[in-house]
């Protein structure tokens, strides 16, 4: 069996990506024949033409891992129909295509739940970098969680234009810190090392993203909303061997899997915190929360931030 897997980026960049080589590695070590394929993020156009490459090969099953495997795919999957192919957090159906994929807004929702919880001021802030619709979800997510459990809180939400800058996220922390937050939910990657540092400084408490960032600071780090899409490549490469995708749809896991979906929380975390968590994310896994998916309150930005990006 062939079985290909499509990571797009550069290898340890990222906790995304540390997810998906995680999720092959766990396959490979199953005694599963995968190839992992390293594709540069370049336009999406580019990303078709490696792929549509890759086909000619020849292979009987491509797993692309994330949303920049939606484009490719789709081009790809018409030329060849006998190549099935699974997109991970992707979006993209056909009758030879499906789509695996984490609930991540649910663990957004339960850190938006903690933070409202464990917060000291009343002020809690997001900080994401670029917009998407998995981001905007994740940010209406948090602000619904906050708001369910202490309707009022005062909230500063920032997309402040990169993912991977360090600066920015350091001053946008200080700015939120200057105005009374003293929690934040930060959904970034390389720029995190800069919120790190204003949380340190302006003694803030952070909810990281992806990852269980609590194992590296469990004083700075409150939580960290754990979604670890990586999983999907295993579980996908299993159901497929065994008959069991369900080719055209949708197969997402949330917080009734907690190896794929859950908040971890730091020792620090109170006993009231503690259960109003555990308590929602029962709710979440009975099917009892409708989240929100949008949010129509204000955005903070930075004087001067965009003409700097």
């Amino acid at each position: 069996m062939r079985i290909k897997v499509l990571l797009f980026g550069s290898p340890g960049h990222g906790s995304f990506n540390l997810c998906g080589l995680a999720g092959a590695e766990i396959a490979q070590r199953a005694g599963q024949q995968v190839e992992l394929i390293w594709i540069e993020s370049a336009g999406p156009a580019i990303r078709a033409a490696r792929l549509i490459d890759i086909c000619h090969r020849g292979a009987d099953l491509v797993i692309a891992y994330g949303s920049q495997g939606d484009y490719p795919v789709a081009m790809a999957a018409v030329r060849f129909p006998h190549i099935h192919f699974i997109v991970v957090q992707g979006s993209h159906l056909s009758e030879n295509t499906a789509v695996y994929g984490v609930l991540q807004e649910q663990s957004a929702f339960l850190a938006g739940v903690l933070a409202a919880a464990e917060s000291r001021t009343g002020g809690l802030g997001h900080l994401a970098g670029v917009k998407s619709e998995a981001a905007l979800r994740t940010r209406a997510a948090y602000v619904d969680g906050a708001m369910r459990h202490a309707p009022g809180m005062g909230m500063m939400t920032s997309f402040c234009g990169s993912q991977d800058d360090e600066e920015v996220a350091f001053e946008t922390c200080e700015a939120m810190a200057k105005r009374g937050v003293d929690v934040i939910f930060a959904p970034i990657e390389g720029g995190r090392p800069g919120a790190v540092r204003a949380c340190r400084k302006f003694r803030l408490r952070q909810i990281g993203s992806i990852l269980d960032w609590t194992e590296n600071d469990p004083r700075l780090f409150l939580g960290s909303a754990v979604a670890d899409a990586g999983r999907c490549i295993d579980a996908a490469i299993k159901d497929y061997l065994a008959g069991n995708v369900r080719f055209g749809e949708r197969t997402l896991f949330g917080v009734e899997r907690p190896e794929y979906v859950r908040l971890a929380m730091s020792p620090a975390v109170g006993a009231g915190a503690r259960q109003a968590v555990d308590e929602w994310s029962h709710a979440l896994a009975r099917g009892e929360v409708v989240l929100s998916e949008t949010y129509t309150g204000r955005e903070f930005e930075l004087s001067g931030l965009l003409s700097r990006l």
